[in-house]
C-alpha cells in the first residue's frame, strides 16, 4: 500500500514538472503536440506518468519530450538506470533466469531472463569509457606513482563459443607487491584488465601504463606462462622505457613442461634437471640433458629431449630465480593471476555455458569493472539517465512549484 501510494505521488510529480517545463519552452516559441503516458520500472515499482511533446513550427522541426531529456530516458526505455545497474551486478554472480527470479521477488518490478542478457550486452558501450581512458592525457599536477617495485601478469582463459568455436578472455594485471592482511595475502593498488580482443588488451595496458606511473625511475617485473601473447617481448612492449624489466617465467608451466617431456627417464635423473634448472646451472643442465638423451630408446623419446633443450635454450633468460636478479627483486605480487581466473571461470565455464562474442565481451567487461570499482564510473558513459545533468530551466522550475505549495499551518504534536 505504501509503495503504491508512493509511486502515485511521484507520478503526479512528474507530471507537475512536466507542467512548467512546457510552459518555459512555450515562452521560446514551442507548441504542444500531444500528451502521452510513459511507464518506468524501478527499484520501489512501477511509476506512471504523462508528459507532453512540443515542437517549433517549421517543416524541418523535431520534437521532443522535455521531462525524458531532463530525466535522461531514451526512446522505448522501460527501465530505470540505477535498476539496470543492480540487475548488471547481479548478472555478473548468476545466471540470467535466477537474476530475473531475484529482480522479481525483491523488488516490484517484472523483469524476463531475455531482458536481462539485452541489458548486459548494453555493457559493450563501455568501450568508450576505456578509450576516453586511453586517451586521458597525464596532467602535470598530478604525481605519478614510484613504488619499489611494479608487477605485471599475464594469462588467458579459455571459454565456449557459439557453435564449436572457442572464445579467450585475455587478462593482465598490475600491482606494486602483495601485503599480508592476517592470513591473507593482498595485492596493493592491483588494477585488472580483461576482453577477447588481445590487441586492444595490450594498447589499454599500455596507456594505464604511462599514465599512472614514472616508469623511467621503476624496476618491473612481468610473469607469464610464456603462451602465445604473453612472451617477454609483450610485456617490453608495454613497459617500454622504464629503468629495468626483469621477466620471470610461471614454474608451473615449467614444471609441467618437464614432467611431459621427461617421462621415460629415471626418476633420479629427472630430480637433478629440476635442481640444475632451480640453481640456474647452465652447464650441469647441458650435462643432465644428454645424459637423458642417452636414455631415449626410441625417435619418439629423443624428439621430446630436443625440444625440452630448445624451450630451456629459447627461455634461459626467463628461467633465472627473482633472487638471483641483479638488482634482487622480491617475488612479493607474482603469482597471483591464475588464482583471479576465478571471477571469470565461475561465471562464465560453468554447466556448459557458450558465449557469443558480443555476450562473452559484456560480461567480462561488467566482471572487471566490477573488481576495479569502476562501474559507477563507467555506467554514466553508456547510460545517461545515471547521472542526467540538471539544467538551468529545471532548476527555475523547482524553485517555482516549491513557491506554489501553500503553507499548511498545524496544531503540532500534544
Amino acid at each position: 500500500m505504501f509503495i503504491r501510494i508512493f509511486t502515485q505521488a511521484l507520478g503526479i510529480a512528474l507530471e507537475t514538472i512536466d507542467t512548467e517545463l512546457t510552459a518555459e519552452y512555450t515562452k521560446q516559441g514551442y507548441q504542444m503536440k500531444r500528451r502521452d503516458f510513459r511507464t518506468i520500472q524501478g527499484l520501489l515499482g512501477t511509476i506512471t506518468f504523462e508528459r507532453r511533446r512540443i515542437q517549433k513550427q517549421g517543416p524541418r522541426a523535431k520534437g521532443f519530450y522535455p521531462l525524458d531529456n531532463q530525466l535522461g530516458l531514451r526512446k522505448y526505455q522501460r527501465y530505470t538506470a540505477l535498476y539496470m545497474k543492480r540487475v548488471t551486478e547481479e548478472a555478473a554472480t548468476s545466471v540470467y533466469r535466477t537474476t530475473a527470479d531475484v529482480m522479481n521477488r525483491l523488488t516490484l518490478t517484472t523483469i524476463s531472463h531475455q531482458t536481462v542478457g539485452n541489458s548486459i550486452k548494453q555493457v559493450g558501450n563501455y568501450e568508450k569509457w576505456e578509450q576516453q581512458e586511453i586517451g586521458r592525457a597525464v596532467l602535470p599536477t598530478v604525481e605519478q606513482h614510484r613504488p619499489a617495485m611494479l608487477c605485471i601478469e599475464g594469462d588467458r582463459l579459455i571459454i565456449k563459443g557459439q557453435g564449436e568455436k572457442r572464445q579467450e578472455i585475455h587478462r593482465v594485471q598490475v600491482s606494486e607487491g602483495q601485503q599480508q592482511h592476517g592470513w591473507q595475502s593482498v595485492l596493493v593498488h592491483a588494477h585488472y584488465f580483461a576482453g577477447l580482443n588481445h590487441k586492444a588488451l595490450i594498447q589499454q595496458v599500455t596507456a594505464y601504463l604511462q599514465r599512472e606511473y614514472d616508469l623511467g625511475k621503476l624496476t618491473v617485473v612481468s610473469n607469464s606462462d610464456g603462451g602465445s601473447g604473453y612472451g617477454k617481448d609483450i610485456f617490453e612492449s608495454m613497459v617500454i622505457g622504464c629503468r629495468q624489466h626483469e621477466h620471470v617465467l610461471d614454474r608451473y608451466p615449467v614444471n609441467r613442461k618437464l614432467k611431459e617431456r621427461l617421462y621415460f627417464v629415471e626418476p633420479a635423473l629427472q630430480e637433478e634437471i629440476r635442481k640444475a634448472l632451480r640453481e640456474y646451472k647452465a652447464d650441469t643442465m647441458r650435462v643432465l640433458l644428454d645424459t637423458a638423451e642417452s636414455q631415449a630408446a626410441t625417435t619418439e623419446e629423443a624428439a621430446h629431449i630436443e625440444k625440452l633443450r630448445k624451450y630451456i635454450v629459447r627461455n634461459w633468460e626467463s628461467l633465472k630465480p627473482i633472487t638471483m636478479r641483479t638488482p634482487q627483486v622480491q617475488p612479493a605480487g607474482i603469482g597471483a593471476c591464475e588464482n583471479n581466473h576465478r571471477l571469470y571461470s565461475y561465471r562464465m565455464k560453468k554447466q556448459g555455458r557458450h558465449w557469443s562474442k558480443a555476450g562473452g565481451t559484456a560480461m567480462v567487461k561488467v566482471i572487471t569493472a566490477i573488481r576495479n570499482k569502476e562501474l559507477d564510473n563507467a555506467f554514466t558513459i553508456w547510460e545517461k539517465g545515471f547521472t542526467a545533468p540538471i539544467s538551468r530551466t529545471c532548476k527555475g522550475t523547482m524553485r517555482r512549484i516549491m513557491k506554489k505549495i501553500p503553507i499548511q499551518p498545524h496544531v503540532g504534536i500534544h
